[in-house]
């Protein structure tokens, strides 16, 4: 169940390439099914029913409810209506006392129509897709995006390891006594994934890429793909080469999950965790998600290996990847899309696999039970990038010189805020660092870094500083001077300041800025407009009680990590 914040912070995005809002005051909307169909054909997305364009909230009548509900699912099913068909699950959400509708729509692996017009999605509109030239073009998107489905016509049934099928069938009867794989042909279960398909563009009929990688012989796998190849290794000791390692896994992903998934396992302690009535395994949970969105959503056409690194205090997954985008994913609005559909359906069928996201989803869940204060990072660009910390190093003592560098003192930040300040998480590669001023330095320049990969930040520093320099400096607020220009200084003083909820007029009067507006346009709109701060009222910003919160993305700034 999505939760109001989650609701407001997809609110407070807007529209755009990903997300649309429709009013469904007096039913469902023509445009409706523009959109469901631009985003199967191009990167999926989220429709929220119950709102105007601008994100103002409308509501849905409740007595109507159900039917809106009805008629969407009938749609959807209808092929005059949406075509391939394709089923969504709808939600009833609630925001703010109104009634609300939430559909997530993954990007498809077919090219679907509305009343037989294509449709694709650029910015915050649907467009119709009528030139040929447009219509080979998304065509030739979908065969790029699922790559699994290439069909390999001289893959012959005898290329597979039949103690694959054998293995499969074991691991099902464990969970589902009653599963129909149990008696099923080989052939037959190779259909019921789409391993065994017909593409009904070409008129061709075989077996696919994933019938290969599931359950294809190593020598078949190797002829297929020459280059695949899965490297796991401790690098806790020697950062350069590795302290072990599992031999490079060049074999079926039935055997490499298990054989992989035992490694990492190996090399972390148990720890468990008490949910409602059930104990639950943290360290089974969190490395079982990260090997399974290993190998199911990595793109096998290419010659980088995917591997997974393990270190004293982290663990990193970097994976082949066609990305959506690129940077990191909004876990508050993220909405899932297999890379590769049907060797997920399969391993769900295994229970190594669970809804779409779920991966994802659970290990920031459970993280923290196993590791607290830890917050995993997920970055969507090629290769993918997963780092999951095992421990944690809050700021923590390293308070004074923050709070020196923005120029603030103890009566300007209240004492939840220096608490939630020290129990921030510090970047990982200074989290050893004992020479303070150094690490001032370091952590500025992380500051300034990250500042200039977004949009009208510029996080000003002194670059021609060095460290005997600021030895010779005798107090933080000297040092600051040093290091900081004013707009990096009042923008590290606007993010501690939000670390409550904080009114503007009073921010610009602790930074003694006599035009709040003037502050407000240099300063704090940046800094919402990356979402490193949001509103505590979302979507009504003239309201009287509106004030400024620091969001996480603003908390791993500060910390220095990954934003």
């Amino acid at each position: 169940m999505l939760t109001e914040s989650e609701i407001r912070h997809i609110i407070a995005k807007g529209e755009g390439t990903r997300i649309e809002f429709k009013e469904a005051q007096l039913g469902v909307p023509d445009s409706f099914y523009d959109t469901v169909v631009s985003f199967l054909n191009k990167e999926g997305g989220i429709i929220l029913l119950g709102l105007t364009d601008d994100g103002v909230v409308l509501g849905l009548d409740d007595a109507n409810l159900m039917q809106l509900k009805q008629d969407i699912v009938t749609s959807l099913n209808n092929p005059d209506v949406i075509n391939p068909p394709y089923a969504l699950p709808i939600r009833d959400v609630n925001y703010d006392k109104h009634s609300l509708l939430y559909l997530h729509v993954p990007i498809s692996s077919l090219v679907h129509k509305h009343a037989g017009v294509i449709f694709d999605r650029e910015n915050d509109s649907d467009f119709r897709v009528t030139e040929d030239r447009q219509i080979s073009e998304i065509y030739f998107r979908k065969r790029q995006n699922f790559s699994e489905t290439q069909i390999f016509p001289n893959l012959k049934m005898e290329n597979l390891n039949l103690e694959v099928f054998d293995k499969v069938r074991k691991l099902i009867a464990s969970i589902n006594s009653t599963h129909p794989w149990l008696t099923s042909s080989n052939e037959r279960i190779l259909r019921d994934v789409h391993f065994l398909r017909k593409d009904f563009n070409t008129g061709e009929e075989g077996l696919t890429l994933a019938a290969a990688l599931v359950f294809g012989k190593d020598e078949t796998i190797g002829s297929i793909l020459p280059a695949y190849k899965l490297d796991v290794m401790v690098r806790r000791e020697n950062l350069d080469r590795w302290d072990d390692r599992l031999p490079p896994l060049r074999t079926n992903l039935i055997d490499s999950y298990i054989k992989v998934l035992d490694f990492v396992k190996s090399k972390w302690p148990e720890k468990f965790f008490i949910e409602g009535a059930q104990r639950i395994d943290l360290r089974e949970l969190i490395f079982r998600e990260l090997v399974a969105n290993v190998i199911i959503h990595r793109e096998y056409n290419t010659a980088l290996a995917s591997e997974i690194i393990i270190y004293k205090d982290r663990v990193v997954a970097k994976n082949p990847n066609k990305p959506r985008f690129t940077g990191p994913l909004d876990l508050k609005t993220f909405s899932a899309e297999p890379k590769n559909p049907n060797i997920r359906r399969f391993f769900s069928e295994l229970n190594w696999a669970d809804e779409i996201g779920s991966g994802v989803k659970n290990i920031n869940k459970y993280l923290h039970y196993y590791a607290p204060g830890a917050t995993p990072s997920f970055i969507e660009d090629d290769p993918f990038i997963t780092t999951i910390p095992m421990t944690v190093e809050p700021i923590g003592h390293r308070v004074d010189m923050i709070v020196g560098l923005a120029q603030l003192n103890n009566v300007q930040l209240t004492e939840q805020k220096l608490n939630n300040l020290k129990n921030i998480p510090l970047n990982l590669e200074l989290k050893e660092m004992d020479d303070e001023n150094l690490l001032a330095i370091k952590l500025v320049k992380l500051w300034k870094e990250k500042s200039e990969e977004l949009h009208k930040i510029r996080f000003l520093i002194n670059n021609n500083i060095q460290l005997e320099q600021l030895e010779k400096v005798g107090s933080w607020i000297e040092k600051s001077g040093e290091l900081l220009k004013k707009r990096g200084r009042i923008l590290l003083s606007t993010l501690l300041l939000t670390l409550e909820p904080i009114r503007l007029e009073e921010l610009a009067a602790i930074l003694e800025y006599k035009s709040r507006e003037r502050y407000r346009d240099d300063y704090v709109k940046p800094l919402k407009d990356n979402n490193l701060i949001s509103y505590t009222v979302h979507g009504q910003p003239n309201d009287p009680n509106q004030a400024y919160v620091i969001t996480q993305r603003g908390i791993d700034f500060i910390g220095g990590n990954q934003i």
